[in-house]
């Protein structure tokens, strides 16, 4: 019987995953909880923080029912980045949490942006890109003038994994991977920046490298025994981009998850716009960025339609690529990366009569393989080398015909993770280096493989090309529309 090592976790926008692995990295067990997320105005994404310290406690009994945990030596949790949530002293939740797809503070943002201009944007955080509505600034400013009372009270500003760490060892950390919106390049907080919210500097957990160890588990989680280290852990995506296997300048990963995340190693020392330029860790530069909704795109389809992903999956696969000339944009809760506009919402343009349900499926699937393609695209050039090698992942990634789709919109080959979890085992790998110091990078291609490879068809490219093409500019044409119709109250219903 294989023995449990590692414990790595999760805590993603819809569910906390957790795994059990063996010194090898081998997959023993698994288990998964999901939780609901609430929106309550226009604009709002809220969840509940205790429900992520509950769906991990009961993933790790699942994980426990099926192999035991006793001889785990370590844990690492990796979370979603730029979701917040707000601790009194007692590490207690003040109020629901803001999820990063909650745009409530897009006008603190706007504002900022406005007063900053290009030259306070550079001088504050080192490039011009603009503040975005899920940054821990404007969100701490929108705090402070709509939850006074709340936030006086408050005592931390900390992201999931970093809420669920102080639940497992009663320590508060965070790491600079994971805060680099108001992190610099020496990994260390922006004091300009910090300075633009009042309150938010002492309400900012210290920083630690991610695989340092935060804390020792205070009391036994299922069989897990109490007094093993918790490593601080970082971001889900970087936890995916340590599990994808990745290590060498041109090495990238696409994350079809809830939202898809596009991330690669660069050659050091460039940059480009809109997209994230991670302060170096253990000598690898990484360029990244996350979108709005990938995955999310489809649940919001099938809620749409009332039909279930097996569903909207067969009928696209039934429609020709192209869509019959049908283009989606995945906008529905704003864009992150690289367009950050909280204004903008999806659209659909091409229809006509002969649109079917199997076109708009598609469309829909597509929609997000150009969203992937335009963000890999500023990743390229941010990291200063085009992508040599793509790992995909994600609860998306299993579906081999959007697997497809997406090679053939990004015109070169992708392989599929054998793990649909990557962050999963990167957080397990992290759990280990906090016990070695061993490079989690190294140990990480180690770790990681693939199940598959989707080679792009070339008899589809000018079809994709020209899509492509209208996806952009269709974005260009409706963003002053899409600024108008932000500052009108449909109800909820843009």
């Amino acid at each position: 019987m294989r023995v449990a090592t590692y414990l790595g976790a999760d805590v993603g926008s819809t569910s906390t995953k957790v795994s059990a692995f063996d010194a090898d990295g081998s997959t023993l067990a698994s288990g998964s909880v999901e939780y609901e997320t609430s929106r309550p105005e226009p604009g709002f994404a809220e969840q509940d923080a205790r429900q992520w310290w509950a769906a991990l406690q009961a993933a790790v009994e699942a994980v426990s029912d099926q192999v035991s945990l006793a001889s785990v030596g370590a844990m690492g949790v990796v979370s979603q980045v730029d979701t917040h949530t707000l601790l009194d002293e007692h590490l207690d939740p003040l109020m629901p949490a803001l999820l990063w797809q909650d745009v409530r503070a897009a006008p603190q943002a706007h504002a900022l942006n406005q007063r900053l201009g290009t030259a306070g944007l550079v001088e504050t955080w080192g490039g011009p890109d603009p503040v975005d509505a899920s940054s821990p600034v404007p969100r701490a400013i929108w705090l402070a003038e709509h939850r006074a009372q709340l936030w006086t009270r408050g005592r931390w500003l900390v992201l999931p994994k970093d809420y669920v760490n102080a639940q497992l060892t009663g320590v508060v950390a965070s790491d600079p991977l994971s805060s680099f919106k108001v992190v610099g390049t020496d990994g260390d907080y922006l004091p300009a920046a910090i300075a633009l919210a009042p309150g938010l500097g002492e309400r900012l957990a210290p920083l630690r490298r991610p695989e340092d160890v935060v804390g020792e588990l205070k009391q036994g989680l299922a069989s897990v025994p109490a007094g093993i280290p918790v490593a601080t852990a970082t971001m889900d995506a970087f936890g995916n981009l340590i599990g994808s296997g990745l290590d060498s300048p041109g090495d990238a990963m696409v994350i079809l998850g809830t939202s898809a995340i596009v991330g690669m190693v660069g050659i050091g020392g460039t940059t480009g716009p809109g997209v994230v330029d991670f302060s170096p860790y253990r000598g690898r530069q990484v360029h990244a960025g996350p979108t709005q909704s990938g995955g999310d795109a489809v649940r919001w389809w099938c809620q749409l339609t009332g039909r279930d992903p097996a569903e909207v999956f067969a009928a696209a696969k039934t429609a020709e690529p192209g869509s019959g000339g049908v283009v989606f944009a995945p906008h529905l809760l704003g864009e992150r990366a690289p367009l950050w506009d909280s204004a903008v919402r999806g659209w659909f343009i091409g229809l006509d009569a002969a649109t079917g349900f199997p076109e708009a499926c598609r469309a829909v699937l597509e929609g997000v393989a150009f969203s992937v393609r335009e963000l890999l695209d500023a990743v390229e050039v941010a990291g200063g080398t085009p992508a040599r090698r793509i790992v995909l992942s994600g609860g998306g990634s299993r579906n081999d015909a959007w697997c497809q789709i997406l090679a053939d919109i990004l015109g070169r080959p992708v392989q599929r993770s054998r793990n649909v979890d990557t962050a999963v085992l990167g957080a397990a790998t992290l759990a280990a280096s906090c016990l070695t110091d061993a490079d989690p990078w190294i140990a990480g291609v180690g770790l990681a493989g693939t199940d598959a490879s989707f080679d792009p068809e070339p008899s589809n490219e000018r079809t994709y090309s020209v899509l492509y093409d209208a996806y952009r500019s269709s974005y260009d044409g409706l963003r002053t529309t899409h600024q108008r119709l932000q500052e009108m109250d449909f109800g909820g219903s843009v």
